[in-house]
């Protein structure tokens, strides 16, 4: 197959067909839910390492002993930011995808919220022996219902009212007070099949969370493997080459199980155990760390003019993770001379992180870092391990060293059209 023949079989058949599910309502909905829960789950991750001090607890140190004694001083507000913060994920993601729910079908959006959130305290909540509730599945456990549960009752809310059940006000009853009287017929037939849902499950045992955790318990099961890990890298990476934002798209995929995951690993840890999910949301941003590779490859071997200008403009967003100046510049994009050594080396940037976690050689990342921290930094504060840094630096070679025959060979050959352009 031609390079042109390549090209359009892209932008006629793949770009199409990635697009029309991207474009789905449901996945769209589902992607604005998992985002809204981010600034959430940073907060929460700031919370538990002021509570988790990352010391051997007989440790003399200064910073150590300083820092367990302000931990313990502090732990009932500590434990209240975690609380609300990483272990509350569930609703986050419920009220994100709510909004975006509404957004979409250009909908009164505090009635749908209100609504959705009762139904997810009813459908997802159980009575301990003490009569009070068991909100367990408001944090890790709760994520997949709570994109069912966002998604579906402003859907069914929004449908009755468009079918014609609601309370016709005058206009000059203020928005305001109008709202939730227009909605109050719909909103009742809601509550009632809300209620009638949480009679069927718990005839059964059920709440909606626990009945849909054990649907999906085999795909939270193979999520974390290496073999998933090198799927979603290699995925990403040539959703990319194609000119698509694979991490978004990819994203709406795992996003919600990997941000499940990176909850239990914090849950696990303040608990006093280990951490054991290795593919999470935190563990994610090991595979983007193979463009700064790509970058001082680039400036190892740069002699012709276009390799050295567009790895000299490349730099400084590369070590904040942002690869599009060299994506779109160098260009990664359908450069067939280059495709294969940059899927491995962000193959590498999932396999090696991962088999050094499995082995023991790091700690299992567990907090949420924001996106744009220099990599280097990122992974020692993802696990709180020093030795996160030397797999890194270790990666960091191994995946230059990959990249150094190919882009040899394609900057000669800029080197050679730029030299003919002079003569």
């Amino acid at each position: 197959m031609s390079e042109n023949s390549k090209m359009n079989w892209v932008s006629e058949k793949l770009v199409p067909a990635i697009a029309k599910f991207t474009n789905m309502k449901f996945v769209r909905c589902m992607q604005a839910g998992i985002t809204a829960c981010m600034p959430a789950t940073i907060i929460g991750s700031i919370f538990m390492l002021l509570m988790n001090v990352p010391f051997p607890a007989d440790s003399a140190f200064g910073l150590a002993v300083a820092w367990r004694n302000f931990s313990e001083a502090n732990s009932t507000w500590l434990n209240l930011g975690y609380q609300i913060g990483l272990n509350a994920a569930g609703f986050y993601i419920l009220l994100g995808m709510v909004a975006a729910v509404c957004k979409e079908e250009n909908a009164p959006v505090v009635n749908n919220i209100v609504l959705s959130v009762f139904a997810f305290i009813c459908l997802q909540c159980g009575f301990l022996a003490d009569g009070g509730l068991d909100i367990g599945f408001w944090g890790a456990k709760g994520m997949m219902a709570a994109l069912v549960i966002g998604y579906v009752v402003p859907e069914f809310n929004i449908w009755l009212m468009n079918h014609g059940l609601k309370i016709k006000l005058p206009d000059s009853v203020p928005p305001m007070v109008a709202e939730p009287i227009n909605a109050l017929f719909a909103n009742l037939i809601v509550g009632a099949a809300v209620f009638g849902v949480k009679l069927l499950l718990g005839s059964f045992g059920f709440t909606l969370g626990s009945l849909i955790n054990s649907v999906f318990a085999p795909l939270f099961s193979a999520s974390d493997s290496l073999i998933a890990v090198l799927i979603y890298c290699i995925f990403v990476r040539i959703l990319w080459f194609f000119g698509l934002h694979g991490n978004n798209i990819a994203g709406s995929v795992v996003n919600v199980v990997l941000t499940a995951n990176l909850v239990e690993n914090a849950e696990a840890i303040l608990a006093g155990g280990k951490a054991t999910h290795i593919f999470n949301s935190a563990f994610q941003n090991w595979t983007t760390t193979g463009i700064l590779a790509i970058v001082i490859a680039s400036m190892i071997v740069a002699k012709s003019q276009q390799l050295k200008a567009i790895s000299r403009i490349s730099m400084v967003p590369a070590l904040f993770n942002i690869g599009e100046p060299l994506t779109f510049g160098l260009p990664l994009v359908l450069n067939f001379e280059i495709m294969i050594p940059y899927l491995i080396v962000f193959a590498l940037n999932g396999a090696i992180p991962y088999l050094a976690c499995q082995l023991g050689f790091m700690n299992i990342p567990y907090l949420s870092v924001p996106f744009t921290v220099p990599a280097v930094i990122k992974v020692f504060l993802m696990s709180m391990d020093i030795r996160a840094v030397l797999v890194y630096l270790v990666n960091m070679v191994l995946c230059v060293l990959v990249m150094i025959p190919a882009l040899r060979r394609y900057d000669r050959k800029l080197l050679a059209e730029e030299q003919k352009e002079q003569e």
